[in-house]
């Protein structure tokens, strides 16, 4: 993943990371939730990021597409929950899925003061949360779980005292020029 400041990102580089990270979602939905609503049955299943809840430094491109994964499966959800013009309701199911780090190799320069807290994740292990949660139709899942908590709660707390918690925190990726 390019970890740099904005400017030193490519045009390129950029609508391959917004290719991969959100447009791929809507040629997939595309595919299958015509079928999903016909059937009124099924489950889309999106993978965001921490990074599309939370913006981080030197990777500005990423964070907005995983925002914008977010943005998709709140908006996919509210239009069909409210169901068309006869009244309708949809039944199909969504979960979006929030892990800080998985070790997949995308992640080349992690820093982070705890790691015992935020611990680089195991593909495996974030395969098995995926499944849980959609299991349990929960809407949204954090990995680990109580980073969407936190953030909530934070949200309610004023700015400055944010910036200095995540200061203190101090996790993120450090740059590089290596992709």
């Amino acid at each position: 993943m390019p970890c740099r400041p904005l400017f030193s990102q490519s045009h390129e580089t950029i609508e391959k990371i917004f290719n991969v990270n959100v447009l791929a979602h809507f040629w997939a939905l595309e595919a299958f939730l015509p079928s999903m609503i016909e059937n009124n049955h099924g489950h889309v299943i999106a993978l965001s990021s921490m990074c599309g809840v939370i913006g981080l430094p030197n990777v500005v491109p990423y964070c907005a597409s995983k925002f914008a994964v977010r943005g998709l499966m709140e908006a996919l959800y509210e239009e069909l929950r409210v169901g068309d013009t006869k009244n309708n309701k949809s039944e199909i199911k969504f979960t979006t899925v929030y892990p800080i780090m998985v070790n997949t190799g995308l992640v080349k320069k992690p820093r982070n003061r705890f790691p015992f807290l935020l611990d680089m994740q195991s593909p495996e292990k974030v395969a098995n949360i995926i499944v849980k949660s959609m299991r349990r139709n929960y809407k949204e899942v954090s990995i680990p779980w109580m980073l969407m908590p936190l953030d909530r709660i934070s949200r309610l707390l004023p700015g400055k005292f944010i910036q200095n918690v995540k200061d203190f925190i101090d996790t993120g990726l450090d740059p590089h020029t290596d992709d």
